[in-house]
């Protein structure tokens, strides 16, 4: 998957940058109870980083791949969750505390339930253009080619990963784009109009994500909705164009 620069981050990512820095104070604090040490105490704080200072990068690594939209990002979430409930579990051996395991609990569902929507964000077609460097053969072997117009923009791509609400074009040329674009997808003879907000691109200007908002069928001309229809009647997924 080619790296992308995301132009609009979604709650989620928020969200769960939020958690992990939580998820430090849970591990400090629960430290702090077992040895009946005030959590506020400036002697504690400074020996409470000596002790997990290691963890404290972990964390901070794995929010910034996460806010990069990395792809590795999902893989560095799952070791700094297991990292901290595994020290946390670790001191239970050492001193058994109920308060501790019902907190623990409560951890691991909040961390499963974020990793469940994390992993569903990252599969959006917006943020994943089905191709990288790294492929041994030229991407899209075959293609669905479009057209994005915008603010005096006029360019030429083709599809290469799709939803219900998003799309990655890869374009014929590198070119840094407007927020906002018309796309225009021609598919069995017929066109497809959707105007999209431009999410993510890649780093080289290669490629582009697009989400759309939900608008309903039009008499008069065929919408990205109505597109989505014919290729699920068809069968036809993202990974027949490789």
């Amino acid at each position: 998957m080619e790296q992308l620069k995301v132009r609009k981050k979604e709650t989620i990512i928020y969200n769960v940058i939020i958690f992990l820095a939580l998820s430090f104070f849970f591990l400090y604090t629960q430290h702090a109870y077992r040895h009946h040490l005030s959590p506020f105490s400036f002697v504690y704080l400074k020996k409470g980083i000596e002790l997990f200072w290691y963890l404290a990068v972990v964390l901070i690594l794995s929010s910034f791949t996460i806010w990069k939209h990395h792809r590795f990002a999902i893989y560095f979430y799952q070791g700094s969750i297991f990292l901290v409930s595994f020290k946390v579990i670790e001191g239970l051996f050492i001193e058994f505390n109920k308060i501790i395991v019902v907190a623990m609990f409560f951890y691991i569902v909040i961390s499963y339930f974020l990793y469940q929507l994390l992993s569903f964000y990252f599969n959006f077609a917006s943020i994943n253009p089905n191709y990288s460097k790294s492929d041994l053969f030229a991407p899209l072997l075959k293609t669905i080619p479009c057209k994005l117009k915008g603010a005096g923009v006029e360019i030429q791509g083709s599809l290469s990963n799709w939803d219900d609400e998003s799309c990655f074009v890869k374009l014929e040329t590198p070119k840094e784009l407007p927020k906002s674009l018309q796309l225009i997808v021609s598919f069995r003879d017929r066109e497809f109009v959707q105007t999209g907000e431009v999410v993510a691109s890649t780093l080289d200007l290669t490629g582009v994500g697009l989400k759309f908002e939900k608008v309903p069928k039009e008499i008069n001309v065929f919408n990205w909705s109505e597109f989505m229809e014919i290729v699920h009647e068809l069968g036809f997924q993202p990974q027949r164009l490789r």
